[in-house]
């Protein structure tokens, strides 16, 4: 009796083990409907708290700067200029699909061009997840489609979210050197931030260990990152693929920096703000928060926002806090929200088209039954008349 408890306690934590996020990712090559949806509800948990802390963070920046200021300053913003700061995010996120696009023929793998822009898009929902590692979700919806080993399509993720960090970085560091400021400070959480990647696209790092660790532990926790994944890893590790995602991820960076420009414009602050200087800015402030490892930059880079921008452009604490809100509006939670919007669109790429079929030709039995039904009703109601006049 005891051990039948204790094989039943062992199984329940082994259900709970194999339904965890991280199982998932690492030991899943597959999966089907339902198990694809319960991951995006465990993954929910990360982008519902996010939002809550956001939003707390945003109420703590308006009441640093004087509520019912920001919130007037918020109010009277020139919608405009503000609409712009959201197309400037957008056209990034179009040049990134160029390397995107370019990363998945690199690979071998064919999808529609309005499937893949849906799928990558998605991507953006789970920026609030650790690492964004959530985005692997949109490897498992590409192996829905093409039938590919997540194996070789967990790269493209890996490689897309490391262009994107490259991207910053390097316009950090240059407008750093123009303005002769922080230019250590930068290139060190540059630095730093490479340093994980090392082990995630270049196998001779995971070679190293694999040599001289050889517990079933790490084999286990690695398994859906071993051979197969570097060698799908090593088409993506080339000369003309980094060349591609620079001249790419270069002014994208610089296309999503500009949202803080253009609200900056929108607030009606009396100096023309300088563009490199807001570019500066915005590209320090997301290394800042890169570097702590928080989902989303959450406090980090909206802290850091405000001072720069507030010692930057000489602005009072109420026009610094109203920016910050309205530029993290405009580019975290932007994409976070468009990228929900095509991850709920994407659902339909999960639905098995034979299940379609099913349902059409289950519709119409239906409606044949429905309509004999009538037929026979209408019958009986007139043979019942007859008898009645008989």
């Amino acid at each position: 009796m005891v051990n039948e408890i204790e094989d039943k306690s062992k199984d329940t934590k082994n259900d709970k083990k194999k339904k965890s996020i991280w199982y998932t990712i690492l030991h899943i090559q597959t999966l089907n409907e339902e198990e694809y949806l319960h991951l995006i509800r465990r993954l929910t948990y990360f982008i519902g708290g996010g939002f809550a802390v956001s939003f707390l963070i945003f109420i703590i920046l308006a009441y640093l700067g004087g509520l019912n200021k920001v919130i007037n300053i918020v109010e009277s913003a020139n919608l405009t200029l503000y609409f712009l700061a959201f197309l400037a995010v957008f056209i990034g996120y179009l040049l990134r699909f160029v390397k995107w696009s370019y990363y998945l023929k690199k690979v071998g793998i064919k999808v529609p061009k309005r499937k893949s822009l849906v799928v990558y898009l998605s991507l953006y929902s789970m920026d609030l997840t650790p690492g964004k590692f959530g985005r692997v979700l949109a490897a498992y919806t590409l192996n829905r489609l093409t039938d590919k080993k997540i194996t070789h399509l967990v790269p493209i993720v890996a490689m897309d979210i490391f262009t994107d960090f490259l991207g910053v970085g390097i316009v950090a560091i240059i407008v750093a050197l123009y303005f002769h400021t922080f230019i250590i400070e930068i290139a060190i959480i540059d630095i730093l931030l490479l340093i994980p990647y090392l082990f995630i696209l270049n196998s001779w790092f995971y070679k190293i260990i694999k040599k001289y660790i050889k517990s079933k532990r790490f084999l286990k926790l690695f398994s859906i990152y071993g051979d197969e994944y570097f060698i799908a890893q090593s088409t993506l590790n080339t000369k003309k693929t980094y060349t591609i995602s620079l001249l790419v991820s270069v002014p994208a960076a610089f296309m999503n920096a500009l949202s803080l420009y253009f609200s900056l414009l929108a607030i009606h602050v009396k100096i023309a703000p300088e563009v490199l200087k807001t570019v500066f800015v915005s590209n320090s402030t997301l290394l800042f928060g890169m570097v702590t490892g928080v989902p989303g930059n959450l406090g980090v880079t909206d802290a850091s926002l405000v001072t720069l921008v507030s010692t930057a452009f000489s602005l009072n604490l109420s026009l610094s806090s109203a920016a910050t809100i309205m530029a993290r509006f405009a580019t975290l939670w932007f994409g976070v929200l468009l990228g929900g919007v095509f991850l709920i669109y994407s659902f339909r790429y999960w639905v098995n088209p034979k299940d379609k079929k099913k349902k059409v030709i289950n519709r119409a039995i239906s409606k044949i039954k429905e309509s004999e039904n009538e037929i026979k009703q209408t019958i009986n109601e007139k043979a019942n008349k007859n008898s009645k006049d008989d």
